[in-house]
């Protein structure tokens, strides 16, 4: 009955014209680092998202995340359609040539990336699927005198902003994700879950939107 409900809500919002992202889970880690050992994209789940766009539509995003944390996404994901929180796009970064910089400058939010952190030969939480970003441009980076992407503010007036008791910080808190916004070094954007990095057996390697495909 509430799904009827939310479909009555949200079904007059759909334009037909949006972004509407596809993928299989093999297109969406197809070209990773040819270093990702084969047991950490087999943990890996592509996951389907519906959210709200900056011009109020409703658009159908996928992002790739560790199986173990893509319960605590979805209901993130559950959060900001219910609250209406804007998001600018939801896309594997494989479309982006596993580009960080590139999906940050098109504000995309992603989470599965096999990376090192920046200016480091260490693996960032990204590499095995235990972090997402989201909205960088609204939610820069800042190091030093540095901020990425280039050009973003943070004004926590605008939409889309995260910020300190912000129901996604503290929901994502409260599941037991670490906010980048508490370090010293301020990451807006990134949330991370401290996890063994271990082998799972028998993901399911995809997973679609909870209240069905709606686009």
């Amino acid at each position: 009955m509430i799904c009827l409900v939310l479909l009555a809500y949200v079904l007059p919002a759909f334009s037909g014209e949006g972004r509407y992202t596809d993928l299989s889970f093999d297109e969406s880690i197809s070209g990773v680092n040819e270093d990702c050992p084969r047991w950490i994209l087999d943990n890996q789940v592509l996951v389907d998202v519906v959210y709200w766009g900056f011009d109020g539509g409703l658009y159908h995003g996928q992002f790739v995340a560790d199986n173990r944390v893509v319960g605590d996404l979805q209901m993130v994901f559950m959060l900001m359609f219910l609250t209406e929180f804007p998001i600018e796009s939801v896309v594997p970064i494989s479309e982006y040539d596993w580009d960080d910089g590139e999906s940050m400058r098109q504000n995309n939010t992603s989470a599965f990336n096999y990376r090192c952190v920046g200016g480091t030969d260490r693996l960032s939480r990204h590499a095995f699927g235990l972090a997402i970003d989201i909205n960088p441009y609204q939610n820069p980076y800042y190091s030093g005198q540095c901020i990425s992407p280039e050009g973003s503010v943070y004004d926590t007036s605008m939409p889309g902003t995260l910020y300190d008791g912000h129901p996604v910080v503290e929901l994502l808190k409260l599941l037991g994700w670490r906010w980048g916004g508490d370090w010293q070094e301020k990451d807006y954007q990134h949330f991370d879950k401290q996890l063994e990095e271990i082998e799972l057996h028998g993901v399911q390697n995809h997973r679609p939107w909870p209240m069905g495909r709606l686009l």
